[in-house]
């Protein structure tokens, strides 16, 4: 039976160069055991391709694996394999042959030979022949190779030259330039597991210049066969070489503890102790060549699992665990890595959590190590694999990296990340282990939803509306802790866009949808009890419109109310006067503030104090507020719980506006309110990051408070430079040495760190912010009353939520009324990931014993009476 799956799924690893700890490629779901060659039939038979015929200089045909294309150039001289010497910088005035299929074939030779004599595995390939003898085809190419791969050839290993990466481009749709070579086991015995017929393609276009015998390409051939052997990719010691850098450091055991290394940098780890199944190589130098030899445990380890000799087991030492979460869930998905402290780099052995049953049975947090040498000292901890393209998806540590002890549990305060015990076997013995996530089950909770997208959050805290990776819709019930997909009857996906909104109790949502079918959607209301849909008015009649990453839409949705009675956004009028903007011409139009009456669905456009007049500089219309200055745009995007008072922002550095009672206030001219505000419930005090002047000249103000019935000013404060916030100029921090600035001297000329608020509780004695540095996001914030302003970093730490140690979040969002549930996230995360924050109960110190409080309230109002915020035990801590 043809392997179509296994096709599809390595030409996608290898295009995304994805990492796979250790283990097989893919697993036989009757039995549950790993696709194998049976080794019992003996040598297992390799076939090898021929290539383009091209003249040498003597007018011989010469078949080529890499040719050097007719009008290429090169910047320096080379010698082929016939002793032509062609100079450097001259355009060739023919195709040359650079590598021979000769070389291919010794190269061939040369892989098949690192795998064969693995003395503990039962392997043993042999080149056999020809392509052509088997088939009749002397050059498998991208006008013939549909008879490789859609036929079945016969029994053994066939490996095909694509001499100019035609096949990579025509048939798989591959770029030549993104691949060195794609390699599966093809057929299979379905009812056995057994593989039959495997195939590689390796690609001769992307060789390098300087690589004149093939060497540095050795480490090509070699990882792909074992891919033909159903070996996945590995992670032990490559990403050291290729991944490490001064700002993303890579280590060998659990960072910090004593005796582990840190890699910071190309060429710190030895060059041969790269595994050959490590995803990335570097073909333009000695590591292709170095990866091309089968010396590095792990991959012994790893083809000698899949065919081991008789004495293999008996011979060597094995670890059988299961990682768990603190809860007592299976984990999947965790490279468990077993490294031996007397021989760190070379003997070095990794599993895939759950890389068994690959998730089709759910999960699953068991791992086999074998092949532990007797008597090695050997430390076993969790690392996270860092590419992607697998078999058994990757996942993140959840918690904190840490080495497996004796004593092993989930108390961070008991169970230190450094606390090990060495594992020492004999030959033919098994260790048994469990390993469980650190972190508390009791105080501030914080929980990964992976792969979830999360817009709003009700101010009851209980439910989330948000999108998963593939843009379908879901509602995230926080107490039962389930998602549900939603779609309406009428089939329309209601979030077309980023932004929508929920009323307090979670029954309303403001979204937008097609509910026409014409390409524009609008703003309605999304009855989350009936799961109906009734369209918001829009004043230009569904014919103007913005088109974003996600939509093409008349309207912009923000935010709703507590009773789900108003929805503020902007709608859209046309350039050229009127209501309608005409046929094709959706996108000539400018944006206004509007409110929304969600009973009537009426829309009312919020334009007092507001201006629109044509732009100084285009055709479009700008922006005058209070006749004094002048934005490329207005919208209106915050709604106090009790609809009474309305935020907006500005095009220049979101400038805040506000409106109360409808009347507008410039709270930027006023008070340098930037970026974005918050309001409290009653409408009546707007907090917002405050900043005088900018680029170069800008001094910080720190986060303040308007009170609209008063028009007073409280001053909430900031970040402290050095201490919290690294002062950088021209890419220097200047907290650090040589020039050991202090808070005081910085703010004297820069003022306050620039604070974001993000969201805040309905009193505003809990704000929730995010750094900003040169613009870009920087760190999560949050202020409490009475305390003032912490890190995210500082918050979580002194509660000892280890959890957020290596997920730390960079913005909360999502504030429940009460400010004990959250929202969080993480941005530039490459997997939408949204974190839930339970923070009903928190800690504080209280004359060295911990106490349990209610959050914010209780526990704001112990501080204030002495306590010290977060627990004993983590007082000091930071992440």
């Amino acid at each position: 039976m043809k392997f179509s799956k296994i096709a599809a799924g390595i030409a996608l690893a290898t295009i995304s160069m994805g990492s796979i700890a250790g283990g097989p490629l893919y697993v036989h779901e009757k039995t549950m055991q790993p696709y194998k060659w049976d080794t019992s039939k003996g040598t297992i038979p390799v076939w090898t391709d021929g290539g383009q015929l091209i003249k040498d200089k003597d007018g011989n045909d010469v078949e080529s694996f890499t040719v050097l294309e007719k009008g290429s150039t090169f910047n320096v001289d080379i010698t082929l394999p016939d002793g032509t010497v062609l100079e450097k910088n001259v355009p060739l005035d023919r195709d040359y042959t650079f590598l021979t299929i000769a070389q291919a074939n010794a190269v061939t030779a040369d892989a098949v030979a690192q795998w064969s004599n693995v003395e503990t595995s039962t392997l043993s390939m042999a080149i056999a022949g020809t392509i052509e003898s088997k088939t009749g085809i002397s050059d498998v190419n991208a006008s013939n190779v549909d008879q490789i791969y859609s036929a079945e050839n016969g029994y053994g290993f066939w490996v095909n030259y694509d001499t100019d990466g035609a096949i990579l481009e025509n048939y798989f749709g591959i770029p030549r330039d993104q691949v060195l070579g794609i390699a599966f086991p093809e057929i299979a015995n379905e009812e056995t597991g057994e593989i039959l017929e495997a195939t590689a393609l390796m690609n001769g276009w992307y060789i390098d210049i300087n690589d004149t015998e093939g060497k540095m390409v050795q480490g090509v051939f070699t990882h792909e066969f074992g891919h033909a052997m159903n070996m996945s990719h590995s992670q032990a010691n490559g990403h050291f070489t290729y991944v490490a850098k001064p700002w993303f450091p890579l280590h060998d055991g659990v960072a910090g503890c004593t005796g582990t290394t840190t890699y910071t940098n190309r060429g710190q780890a030895p060059t041969d102790s790269i595994e050959t199944m490590y995803p990335f190589i570097n073909v333009r130098g000695v590591e292709g060549l170095e990866q091309g030899t089968v010396n590095v445990r792990d991959d012994i380890v790893n083809i000698s699992d899949l065919y081991p000799t008789a004495d293999y087991k008996s011979k060597y030492g094995t670890i059988k665990g299961k990682l768990y979460t603190k809860d007592g869930v299976e984990y999947s998905g965790m490279n468990m890595v077993a490294r031996n402290l007397d021989n760190p780099l070379y003997d070095v052995i990794t599993q895939q959590s759950g890389n068994m049953t690959q998730g089709l049975v759910g999960p699953d947090g068991s791992f086999t190590i074998s092949g532990l040498t007797p008597g090695g000292r050997y430390a076993l901890y969790m690392d996270p694999i860092i590419a992607g393209g697998y078999p058994t998806t990757p996942t993140s540590i959840i918690s904190e990296n840490e080495y497996w002890n004796e004593n092993e549990g989930t108390s961070p305060a008991l169970d230190q990340a450094c606390d090990m015990t060495e594992i020492i076997v004999s030959g033919g013995e098994t260790k048994e282990v469990e390993m469980y996530f650190n972190g508390y089950h009791s105080g501030i909770q914080y929980t990964p939803l992976i792969s979830a997208f999360v817009v709003d959050h009700s101010k009851n805290g209980k439910k989330a509306l948000g999108t998963t990776l593939t843009g379908i819709p879901f509602i995230y019930d926080s107490v039962q802790n389930s998602f549900e997909t939603v779609v309406t009857p009428e089939g329309f996906a209601p979030l077309k866009a980023t932004n929508a909104a929920m009323n307090k109790t979670a029954t309303k949502a403001a979204v937008l949808a097609d509910m026409d079918g014409n390409g524009i959607a609008q703003g309605a209301i999304w009855d989350l009890r009936s799961n109906q849909l009734t369209e918001l008015e829009d004043p230009s009649n569904n014919t103007c419109a913005l088109g974003s990453q996600t939509s093409v839409s008349s309207h912009a949705i923000w935010d709703m109310d507590d009773t789900g009675h108003i929805v503020v956004g902007n709608s859209r009028k046309p350039t050229a006067g009127g209501n309608e903007c005409a046929p094709g011409e959706a996108s000539q139009s400018y944006g206004v503030p509007t409110i929304w009456d969600t009973k009537t669905g009426k829309a009312t456009l919020l334009t007092d104090g507001l201006e629109f007049i044509p732009s100084r500089w285009g055709n479009g219309y700008e922006v005058l507020i209070n006749g004094e200055r002048t934005e490329a745009w207005v919208r209106a995007d915050k709604v106090s719980g009790n609809g009474k008072t309305i935020t907006g922002s500005g095009n220049n550095n979101n400038s805040q506006l506000a409106w109360v009672d409808g009347k507008l206030r410039d709270l930027f001219k006023d008070f340098g309110a930037l970026n974005a505000s918050v309001i409290s419930q009653d409408g009546e005090r707007i907090a917002f990051g405050s900043q005088r002047g900018f680029g170069r000249r800008a001094f910080g103000q720190g986060v303040k408070v308007w009170h609209a019935g008063t028009d007073e000013i409280t001053e909430l404060g900031g970040l402290r430079w050095c201490d919290d916030v690294p002062f950088v100029n021209f890419g220097m921090n200047m907290c650090a040495s040589p020039f050991n600035l202090t808070h005081e001297d910085i703010a004297a000329n820069s003022g306050l760190p620039l604070m974001m608020v993000m969201d805040a509780n309905d009193d505003l004695s809990l704000i929730t912010g995010r750094t900003l540095i040169g613009g870009m996001p920087a760190g999560s914030t949050i202020y409490l009353e009475g305390i003032g302003w912490m890190t995210g970093e500082e918050f979580f730490a002194k509660q000892g939520v280890i959890e957020a140690k290596n997920l730390m979040t960079n913005g909360i969002f999502g504030v429940s009324a009460n400010g004990s549930e959250m929202m969080a996230g993480l941005v530039g995360a490459s997997t939408p990931i949204t974190i839930e924050i339970d923070a009903n109960k928190a800690f504080v110190c209280q004359g060295g014993v911990n106490q349990e409080l209610s959050f914010p309230k209780q526990v704001i109002e112990a501080v204030k009476g002495g306590a010290e915020f977060g627990r004993c035990e983590h007082l000091d801590d930071r992440y």
